[in-house]
């Protein structure tokens, strides 16, 4: 077996292990009867590849499927692409998503040739067909990532050429366009550069004031031939340079610049919405943060759609499942718990996770939290990213309560360590977000410390992380929070 293939299998198995509930990378036919057009269109396309596939491959949906239809691109992949040099193969499916292409993927369709350029634009309707709660852009953002490492895996000397989502819908504000950007933003972190680049011309589409003319795109979806125009121009100089990168010139490398990028400049770091996506540790491997994020979306959408207690936070509240082990699993027993701390986290962190994905899908009776460790700014500004964390809740959850808890003591130096000082601080101004109603309040610190003031050892062997028996302490501090709100 290929080496490409072997790899192939074991992240397919990964993929399946890791997210076996949520849809978006979970490789599945669209139409699995075998009379279906999907199906016949997939035997057209794998007569295609046992004739020896092409060098230059363009994947999606039926943004992609257009160049073969009239009035939309048709007389453009005539002019651009269905000849020499490139003889493209146009794998694009209408109404795909991104675990059809997984399954395409999987069934064949980039095995036996070598691709030198893929163009890949997946997503649009992952983020069009459901409701936002149901399939928030995370599930699309890790979507897109499975097929970026399955094309990988099946065509590992290739270059993808990635497009971010197409603008969609009449205005800026429509619903559907803003959950693209979102995804765009995030997916623009895969691009490396040399393996994965980015072809970005999505402001062409659009008008000066950035709303879609029906000349561009009569449905506000699907281009005419002036948007496949535009297409074929801004992405043939990056395919002629997979082609040959010794003779044709590297296109520039560009930027992705948010649409509220402006009025970012104005907030705090602590409350603007950010991940650590592709982030990758020594100790949690790479891309651990996404496997989580994964990981919990398959969590909630596999759920009944009800959790008693979510935990949300960093890696403090992460470690119930480790440290915590046998106090969590006695937790668990007792109520039905999403953990959804995640190690290293900052206060944006939880805004972004809690704006795209890990607060919808479900009802919560109770949210505790506790946030802002990991922050370096001033007090003032963690303090406000913890309020910006509440405010996400309570739009995400309205009828939950917030158990808020201040940011534990830290430090070897307790009373004088830095860290500490500021945990101090940014607690005193996060206490009256308190009301006694639906943001409660519960203080424990104390108990962590000894008649001088200093961590215990024994509560916390790293001064920063409780032991068993700090997590001990930690829920027999709320517990009767849990009792009162969620009734048991």
């Amino acid at each position: 077996m290929k080496r490409a293939s072997v790899l192939f299998i074991a992240i397919l198995f990964a993929y399946a292990h890791v997210c076996a509930e949520l849809v978006s990378c979970t490789p599945t036919p669209q139409n699995a009867k075998p009379g279906s057009w999907w199906m016949k269109r997939h035997a057209e396309k794998m007569e295609c590849v046992k004739k020896g596939g092409s060098k230059v491959v363009f994947i999606g949906d039926s943004i992609t499927n257009g160049w073969e239809h009239k009035p939309r691109g048709v007389a453009q992949w005539e002019k651009y692409f269905a000849h020499a040099p490139y003889f493209a193969l146009n794998l694009g499916y209408s109404a795909d998503r991104t675990e059809h292409v997984l399954w395409r993927i999987a069934h064949g369709e980039l095995d036996g040739y070598e691709a030198k350029a893929v163009v890949l634009m997946i997503g649009t309707n992952n983020t069009g067909q459901k409701p936002f709660a149901k399939e928030p852009p995370s599930d699309t953002i890790v979507g897109i990532k499975a097929v970026l490492d399955a094309i990988r895996a099946k065509q590992p000397k290739a270059k993808i050429i990635l497009h971010p989502i197409f603008p969609r819908g009449a205005t800026p504000d429509d619903p559907r366009r803003k959950r693209n950007e979102v995804v765009n933003e995030q997916i623009f972190r895969f691009v490396d550069g040399k393996n994965i680049v980015w072809c970005d011309f999505n402001a062409k589409l659009l008008e000066e004031d950035g709303t879609i003319s029906k000349e561009m795109m009569p449905d506000f979806l699907h281009p005419k031939g002036r948007g496949y125009e535009i297409w074929a121009k801004s992405v043939i100089p990056f395919i002629d340079w997979a082609l040959e990168p010794e003779k044709a010139p590297a296109p520039p490398r560009q930027v992705y610049t948010p649409p509220d990028a402006a009025a970012r400049l104005a907030l705090p770091k602590t409350v603007i919405p950010a991940t650590r996506i592709t982030e990758t540790s020594k100790s949690r491997g790479k891309g651990w943060w996404e496997k989580r994020l994964r990981e919990k979306r398959a969590q909630i959408q596999s759920s009944e759609g009800v959790f008693d207690v979510v935990f949300f936070g960093d890696s403090i509240t992460h470690f119930w499942e480790r440290s915590g082990g046998d106090v969590y699993k006695e937790l668990c027993n007792r109520y039905r718990i999403l953990n959804i701390g995640y190690g290293g986290d900052h206060t944006e962190h939880l805004v972004w996770r809690g704006l795209n994905g890990e607060l919808d899908g479900y009802k919560a009776k109770l949210v505790m939290l506790m946030i802002g460790t990991n922050n370096r700014e001033t007090p003032a500004d963690i303090a406000a990213g913890v309020k910006r964390v509440i405010e996400v809740v309570g739009q995400k959850q309205p009828e939950a309560k917030v158990l808020l808890l201040p940011i534990f003591p830290r430090g070897k130096e307790t009373p004088t360590d830095v860290n500490h000082l500021r945990n101090l601080e940014v607690n005193k101004l996060i206490r009256p977000y308190a009301d006694g109603d639906r943001v409660l309040w519960c203080d424990f610190n104390a108990k962590f410390l000894d008649a001088d003031g200093r961590l215990q050892k024994s509560l916390m062997p790293d001064y920063l992380h409780p032991s068993r028996a700090g997590y001990a302490i930690w829920r027999d501090a709320v517990l009767p929070v849990f009792r009162q709100v969620v009734g048991r």
